[in-house]
C-alpha cells in the first residue's frame, strides 16, 4: 500500500518450527538508501503514528534521512494477541517462570526475531535499532546478544535495577538479571558497536561500559546522557554517528 509517498508493508515474521507470529509493519520513504531502523516501543506498531494518522516525530525524522522504519508488536502488545484468547499478562500459576522464558525473555525474543528478519530483506544494507519508553531497558539487556546492527539509541526511561530491593515490573523481570550486572554490564558488553544510552537514572554506573569502550580502543562509539533528547538528534545519530 502506498500512502503520502510512502510504501507501507504488514507482514508476520517468526522463527521456522517456533509458531510465533509477530506482526510487523515496515514504512519505506519514496527515495530509500538501504538502510533500515527498528522501532522497539511498549506500544508496538502503534507507536509509527500519531493518533491522526502521521509519523510520529522519530519516524518522521528517520524517514527524511531516507530509511525505511520497521515497527512490530512484542508478546502482549498490540496485534500479538490471540483474539480467540485475549490476555494482558502471562499465566499466573506458581513458579510458572522457573520453568519457562519470562514475558522481558520472550520479548527480547521477538526483538532478535525482527532484527534478523530485517537483515534478510533484499533491499536493506543496514539495520538500526532505536527502543524508548518503559520497554527501553530491556533491549540494552538484549542488545549483546543482537547480531548485525549498526548504531542502536535506547531511551532508559529513567530505569535502573539498583541493589534488587526496589519492586520490577514484569516486563523487565529477568532471573539473575544483577548476577551477571544488570544494565551497566549489558552496556559494557554492547562494547564496540555505537551505543547512545539516554534517559538513563542517576543509579546507572558508566564505569563499566566507559572502560570496555576504552579497552575496545572505540571510546567515541558509547554516549550516555541523563536527561531527554530530541527526535531529531536520535535520528542524525542514526544516520550519521554525530
Amino acid at each position: 500500500m502506498t500512502r503520502d509517498g510512502l510504501t507501507i508493508i504488514h507482514s508476520v515474521v517468526g522463527r521456522r518450527g517456533k509458531g510465533e507470529l509477530i506482526p510487523v509493519v515496515r514504512l519505506t520513504p519514496g527515495h530509500p538508501n538501504g538502510r533500515s531502523t527498528v522501532l522497539f516501543t511498549l506500544r508496538g506498531k502503534a507507536d509509527l503514528t500519531t493518533p491522526e494518522g502521521a509519523p510520529t516525530p522519530i519516524v518522521k525524522a528517520l524517514l527524511d534521512r531516507g530509511q525505511s522504519v520497521i515497527g512490530f508488536d512484542p508478546l502482549l502488545i498490540g496485534e500479538s494477541h490471540d483474539p480467540a484468547a485475549p490476555a494482558t499478562r502471562r499465566p499466573s500459576t506458581l513458579h510458572f517462570d522457573c520453568y519457562n522464558p519470562t514475558l522481558a525473555a520472550d520479548r527480547a525474543q521477538d526483538l532478535a526475531t525482527v532484527i534478523s528478519w530485517a537483515r534478510a530483506l533484499a533491499d536493506i544494507r543496514e539495520v538500526n535499532l532505536v527502543a524508548s519508553g518503559p520497554i527501553g531497558p530491556l533491549a540494552l539487556l538484549a542488545r549483546p546478544e543482537l547480531e548485525g546492527l549498526s548504531r542502536t539509541a535506547i531511551d532508559l526511561d529513567g530505569f535502573d535495577y539498583g541493589d534488587g530491593s526496589k519492586p520490577v515490573p514484569t516486563g523487565l523481570d529477568l532471573p539473575g538479571v544483577l548476577q551477571f550486572g544488570g544494565l551497566k554490564a549489558a552496556a559494557a558488553l554492547t562494547a564496540p558497536a555505537p551505543l547512545w544510552a539516554f534517559g538513563a537514572g542517576e543509579s546507572f554506573a558508566d564505569a563499566w561500559p566507559t572502560k570496555a569502550y576504552t579497552l575496545s580502543d572505540s571510546p567515541a562509539q558509547f554516549r550516555l546522557d541523563r536527561g531527554t533528547v530530541e527526535a531529531e538528534s536520535v535520528a542524525k545519530w542514526i544516520d550519521l554517528g554525530e
